[in-house]
């Protein structure tokens, strides 16, 4: 697999799925059960043991922008983002510094200020919050200081859609989202009208969550190699289930499961958003498409209650340790050597370089053997204009060349350099990392309505009920937030139509 080149919008000649994904030019177009609820698929008969041909800058398919014709006279494009997740050390860099993820950020912003004769400057908000406050003040008072809106992947994503304050991508000249550095297919995941308000493209870095697991403790106990299990197509969440059992013992004998023994499974945190990917890694999202192709809530089904059912009797058995809180104290974590398996977001998986503890890396595990594919939940932000702007050229060319160079250098350095190099410690996770970014989805429903008041218990219903309060309840849960969430959903749509009917 030339993995350099696609992360997001690998293999576009095929059929592509995802969370609300479309078809490429010439394929039938998938029902809209389909649309919602498959992960993007990597081509079955590629051998990975083949040797890959790394595209170069001047191999890999070229930009079609005439950039002799193109001069912006030194123009500012002005960026605001959250100082959050990926977009602390992936995304932006002032200067070259010798690290080479930075650097190749870098090298990326500089290739793209001189090609277009502009100067690039992002600004920190520190909560997240102030981006859509910020962007939306903006807005209402005809502000153009921002061109390019970073946002959090669920904070105020549904407002700014409904509410009109994002300007329809499909409109920006310079850009070819038929290009293999966009995505089409996952911007029409998040597409829920008429218009295009969100970006994906090279830029736009993936953030999952992971499995990491204790090789010593499958060792010791002579169990199944997870690895294994994920090659043969058997890394089912029942399977998962069965090995955390295996090793979950009173460490210290002293008759007490807390802290201080040992566990099947761990999460980074109280309440951790890491388990709904074990939702969405089932193929159970929020929601589903009608035949119209818009949004319903489709939550309520025996696979949702199936999962509830896995996950609070582990938490009954105290095979999942639930920390009391969020303080460093009382978190077990994997370098403790008593966990099997640690959830926790990608990003994170740096902080363990120095653990003593041999461990590996996993995708989130199917539901049953026959699920076709692995899907592995993106908690990435999300990339949107303002608006109201003042130059569509200069953030249409901008928007296309930064997702361009994104290929040359920064895909490489944030795949080979800081995963697959640094944070991957054999070969096999190396692989899991191919699997985990080959098969990449969006949970719209989460997206969009996922701090909404119904949606949002809903949406983290699995770690609050489940395994905090050992509850297999979802049907008295739903029944309770049914209403206020298809409110929430309507809503927007209300609000949606009124905005869309009026640009015509």
């Amino acid at each position: 697999m030339k993995k350099y080149i696609r992360i997001l919008s690998l293999l576009t000649a095929l059929l592509m799925t995802g969370s609300a994904l479309v078809s490429c030019a010439g394929e039938k177009e998938p029902s809209s059960e389909e649309i919602q609820n498959e992960p993007v698929t990597a081509d079955p008969s590629e051998d990975s043991s083949a040797p890959e041909t790394e595209e170069s800058e001047e191999t890999r398919p070229r930009h079609a922008l005439d950039l002799d014709a193109i001069d912006f006279g030194g123009d500012e494009l002005h960026s605001i983002a959250p100082n959050w997740q990926g977009y602390k050390y992936y995304f932006f860099a002032d200067e070259a510094n010798g690290n080479a993820m930075n650097d190749a950020v870098y090298s990326r912003r500089i290739k793209t200020e001189d090609a277009l004769n502009i100067v690039i400057i992002n600004t920190f908000e520190a909560d997240l919050g102030a981006v859509v406050s910020t962007a939306k003040a903006n807005v209402l008072s005809g502000d153009t200081t921002y061109d390019l809106v970073f946002n959090h992947c669920i904070q105020g994503n549904a407002s700014l859609v409904s509410q009109g304050y994002l300007y329809n991508l499909d409109l920006l000249p310079y850009i070819d989202m038929k290009a293999d550095w966009w995505n089409r297919t996952q911007m029409d995941a998040l597409r829920l009208g008429k218009n295009t308000y969100f970006a994906v493209n090279d830029m736009m870095l993936p953030c999952p969550a992971v499995i990491l697991f204790n090789k010593e403790l499958i060792r010791d106990n002579q169990l199944d190699n997870p690895y294994d299990l994920v090659y043969e197509g058997r890394w089912t969440l029942d399977s998962m289930g069965d090995l955390a059992r295996a090793v979950t013992m009173d460490y210290n004998g002293d008759g007490v499961m807390d802290i201080n023994d040992q566990y099947g499974l761990a999460a980074d945190g109280w309440g951790s958003s890491c388990y709904i990917n074990f939702m969405t890694g089932a193929g159970q999202f929020i929601t589903s498409r009608t035949d119209e192709g818009r949004v319903r809530l489709d939550f309520n089904t025996e696979k949702t209650q199936s999962i509830f059912e896995l996950f609070a009797g582990l938490a009954t058995e105290n095979v999942i340790y639930a920390p009391p809180s969020n303080d460093e104290d009382v978190i077990l974590r994997l370098e403790t050597g008593r966990v099997l398996f640690q959830i926790l977001f990608l990003d994170k998986v740096e902080t363990l370089r120095d653990c003593e503890v041999d461990f590996g890396i996993l995708t989130y595990p199917k539901f049953d053997e026959q699920q076709k594919d692995y899907i592995n939940l993106d908690w990435g932000g999300l990339l949107a204009v303002p608006r109201i702007i003042s130059d569509p050229a200069l953030i249409g060319a901008a928007m296309e060349l930064l997702a361009w160079e994104s290929g040359n250098e920064v895909i490489p350095a944030f795949y080979d350099l800081v995963l697959a190099g640094k944070l991957a410690r054999d070969e096999d996770s190396a692989r899991m990392l191919d699997i985990i970014f080959d098969t990449i989805a969006y949970e719209v429903g989460g997206n969009y309505f996922g701090f909404d008041t119904g949606v949002n218990d809903l949406f983290y219903s699995l770690p609050r009920l489940a395994v905090n309060r050992k509850s297999s309840d979802f049907s008295s849960l739903y029944k309770k937030l049914e209403k206020p969430s298809v409110k929430d959903i309507e809503l927007f749509y209300k609000n949606l139509d009124r905005i869309e009917e009026k640009d015509g």
